[in-house]
C-alpha cells in the first residue's frame, strides 16, 4: 500500500469514492474540492494498492490545526486496515499539530445508527479522542473528534469558518449546542 499526496490522474478513481462514501448532504461540491487543492487550502491524500486509489484523505491545515474534512475507503475493500493505514500515515505527518473531525451524532433513532457507532468506534480505535462538543448545522447534529490536545469550541468555529469560507460558514448554520 502506497499514501501519497494525490495526483492529477486520481482524481476519477477520488470522485468515484467520494460519491459512494457521503451522502449529499455532507458533500461540497467535487469542483470545489479540486480547487481547494490547487491553491493550496487543503492537502488530499490518496492511498493506493497495486496503482489503483483505494482511498482518500481531504486536510484542512490552519495554524497548529489540522481539519479532517473528509477520509474514505472503497467499498470494495472497507474493513481490511486500509483507513486505519491511511488515518495512521496522516497523524505522522501532522504529529505537530491538532487534529479535528466531525462524526454524526450517535442517536438511537437514527436510520444508520449501526454505521455511527462503527465510525465512531474506528477513530476512538485510531487514537482520536471525543473533545465533549458538540455542533449542529446543516449536516445535522455532529460530534468533534481529537487527535492530539482539544480544541475549545471557539477554535474550532474559526477553524470551520476558515475551511468553508465566510459566506458557506453563515450558510452552513454552525452553532456549539454543548
Amino acid at each position: 500500500m502506497e499514501i501519497t499526496i494525490a495526483q492529477k490522474n486520481q482524481w476519477t478513481a477520488i470522485k468515484k469514492i467520494y460519491l459512494e462514501s457521503f451522502p449529499k448532504r455532507e458533500r461540497k461540491p467535487f469542483l470545489s474540492l479540486r480547487y481547494s487543492a490547487a491553491t493550496g487550502k487543503t492537502q488530499i491524500f490518496t492511498v493506493s494498492d497495486k496503482n489503483k486509489v483505494a482511498g482518500f484523505a481531504v486536510l484542512i491545515p490552519y495554524h497548529d490545526m489540522v481539519m479532517v474534512d473528509y477520509l474514505a475507503v472503497s467499498q470494495k475493500i472497507r474493513s481490511r486496515g486500509t483507513g486505519s493505514k491511511l488515518l495512521q500515515e496522516i497523524c505522522r505527518y501532522f504529529s505537530d499539530r491538532r487534529m479535528v473531525l466531525l462524526i454524526e451524532r450517535l442517536d438511537e433513532q437514527a436510520d444508520n445508527k449501526e454505521q455511527r457507532i462503527a465510525r465512531r468506534k474506528f477513530y476512538l480505535k485510531n487514537g482520536f479522542t471525543s473533545s465533549g462538543i458538540f455542533i449542529k448545522g446543516t449536516s445535522g447534529d455532529m460530534e468533534i473528534l481529537n487527535f492530539g490536545e482539544k480544541v475549545s469550541p471557539e477554535e474550532y468555529l474559526i477553524l470551520q469558518r476558515y475551511a468553508l469560507g465566510k459566506l458557506f460558514f453563515q450558510l452552513s448554520k454552525i452553532e456549539v449546542i454543548s
